[in-house]
């Protein structure tokens, strides 16, 4: 399809929503008379006589209307077709000559190690001991271990009656970890699924002599918390959901085809418009040419990149706060590393949003930290949190600030803290299964799943 067809169509559905609005104003035209209680409002059909005055003013609306939608048109369909487009005729996209190795862009205090044959980055503060929990920190899209620049340390510290090991990493294909270009095929070769983010959870849990710990996941870590939980529920003591991005119905509502079909007019698919879906599936076609996506995935997070080093993060509730030099230089730093556009564009081509979760299934305390700025993730986590407290199987404790968004820690860092250390002290003050040679060696799939009592509830914040 070119450019000029596209706008073809375009300007054939302008002038059809053109046609439809000059027959809507003809056949539905308001006039005003004078009366002795007042003015009344009379609506006439296309038939009656009217007044010239009310039918120029209608013929005056059904223009504007025209012109309107014209313009709507031109600012976002057009250039949305011309962003699509232009991958495809870029060709084959150049090298990139200024990336380096992940190792050449580690901290001081940067670790890494190899899980399924993918070499991870990680860090960690505190260490292991008697009566000490050990804290494990997921990000979300385009996150990395310096989103928990402000949380390892304090953690450590204050998490627990005597501290706790803080443990958090990098999931390919971001941060500092690697970004595999070839993988075995089968369903848990991907390395970028959601799926694959759990099982190297799970390794580096086993790689570090960790039997269990307490999950934090921002965003879409949460997902990824939940996929670990679906693998190994024994291996998780305590959840924290901080804007999470997961699905708001519990894989117990979906058991039956008639209520699957029910719950999918929630979906996305059921909600958008037929405009919507196709450029759903155009993107997804888009992306799967390896061209033709690369040239996309580089032109957009470029772009984003630029953004950020303005530092315009469009995440923050206050869009006026202000973002210090390190904390830029900290989030842009991925791209610097090997193949961060090609683990960009795997990735998006693996992303997929279950719809469902079994949280039906969770007995450990689970705490939620949401901003009232943020929308539907908000909405959504206020959802599974009254689920889990409908199913009565776990502690369920749910907080929200006031005048936030999107990355708590970053915008409410010392409430987010409190609320973080008093949940990891409470759960942490049970005791914690000791780890023998056996559930060093092959796993924790055994471990026992200890009971929890109530978490001390406090009341909602902001």
């Amino acid at each position: 399809m070119s450019v000029q067809s596209s706008l073809l169509g375009t300007s054939l559905h302008t002038a059809s929503l053109s046609r439809s609005a000059k027959r809507c104003a003809k056949q539905r035209t308001c006039c005003f008379k004078a009366s002795d209680t007042g003015i009344q409002r009379q609506q006439t059909g296309a038939h009656d006589q009217l007044p010239v005055e009310s039918t120029r003013g209608g013929r005056r609306a059904s223009s504007r209307l025209v012109q309107t939608l014209q313009k709507q048109v031109q600012k976002e369909t057009v250039p949305w077709f011309q962003g699509m487009l232009q991958p495809w005729l870029d060709g084959v996209p150049p090298p990139l000559t200024d990336t380096v190795s992940p190792e050449q862009l580690a901290d001081f205090d940067s670790k890494f190690v190899t899980v399924d044959s993918v070499r991870l980055h990680y860090k960690e503060a505190g260490t292991a001991g008697p009566g000490k929990p050990t804290v494990l920190l997921m990000h979300g899209l385009n996150g990395s271990t310096f989103s928990w620049r402000d949380v390892l340390q304090p953690l450590s510290e204050q998490g627990g009656s005597k501290g706790c090991r803080v443990i958090a990493f990098d999931r390919p294909p971001y941060g500092l970890s690697e970004r595999p270009l070839t993988w075995p095929a089968g369903p848990e070769g991907n390395p970028y699924t959601s799926e694959a983010g759990a099982r190297y959870a799970e390794g580096l849990l086993k790689a570090l002599g960790i039997p269990q710990a307490i999950v934090v996941g921002h965003s879409a870590g949460a997902l990824t918390a939940m996929e670990l939980f679906k693998r190994n529920p024994s291996i998780i003591r305590g959840f924290v959901f901080v804007a999470p991005a997961l699905p708001s119905t519990s894989t117990k509502r979906v058991q039956t085809e008639q209520k699957r079909k029910q719950d999918s007019k929630d979906s996305f698919i059921w909600r958008a418009s037929l405009g919507q879906q196709l450029q759903r599936l155009y993107m997804r076609a888009l992306l799967q040419n390896e061209n033709a996506g690369l040239n996309y995935i580089r032109k957009n997070l470029q772009k984003r990149r630029d953004e950020v080093a303005l530092g315009k993060l469009q995440v923050y509730a206050d869009a006026e706060q202000e973002v210090k030099q390190a904390v830029i230089e900290g989030y842009l730093r991925p791209m610097l590393a090997d193949n961060w556009d090609r683990g960009s564009l795997y990735s998006y081509r693996a992303f997929s949003f279950p719809s469902d979760m079994p949280y039906e299934e969770i007995r450990q305390p689970v705490m939620f930290i949401t901003g009232e700025k943020d929308g539907a993730l908000t909405r959504g986590a206020k959802k599974v949190a009254d689920l889990l407290k409908a199913e009565g199987q776990c502690s369920t404790e749910y907080v929200e600030y006031e005048r936030c968004g999107h990355v708590p820690m970053d915008e409410r860092p010392e409430d987010f803290l409190h609320d973080l250390q008093r949940f990891v002290t409470d759960v942490g003050s049970e005791r914690q299964p000791t780890p023998d040679a056996d559930s060093l060696t092959d796993g924790v799939d055994d471990a026992p799943l200890p009971l929890y009592p109530p978490l001390k509830t406090a009341p909602v914040q902001g």
